[in-house]
């Protein structure tokens, strides 16, 4: 039987049809793997690389988002853990803390999952001024211990 339209047959329509949805479908995903919020931010103000930094924080499966600060003798770290670890968090930084005061015996090491420490990190790298530093770096820190 064909169709009225086009004189085209039902199956080759369907078909036509089906490749049309497949296609549409791998684009859907291929947009949304793009969009995905996984990701590193590190500001390193020394003379300290941050590629074991960025090692460790991707190696951990759990963690989504991590924002990370280099500066003079502290290492700032604030991360996001994906929803289904968020009853995890402590565990999930400290142990991250562990790797990174090994990776970095000469520095103080603060991690927290907690998202005011995230923020504020982000906030005094996205403000660029080097000079106020030590003075939010010490907020954080407060921040960090208030919530232990």
């Amino acid at each position: 039987m064909y169709n009225s339209i086009r004189n085209i047959p039902y199956s080759s329509l369907r078909r036509e049809i089906l490749l049309k949805r497949i296609g549409l479908l791998f684009t859907l995903l291929i947009l949304l793997t793009g969009c995905s919020d996984k990701g590193t931010k590190i500001e390193n103000t020394t003379a300290y690389d941050e590629d074991k930094l960025e090692e460790v924080l991707d190696q951990n499966s759990h963690v989504k988002l991590a924002i990370a600060l280099l500066h003079e003798k502290d290492l700032i770290t604030g991360i996001r853990v994906n929803t289904f670890s968020r009853f995890q968090k402590k565990k999930i930084a400290s142990d991250i803390k562990k790797k990174l005061e090994k990776a970095y015996p000469d520095l103080t090491v603060t991690v927290s999952a907690d998202s005011k420490v995230l923020l504020e990190t982000k906030k005094l790298i996205d403000k660029e001024k080097q000079d106020e530093y030590q003075k939010k770096i010490d907020k954080i820190k407060s921040i960090e211990k208030e919530q232990t």
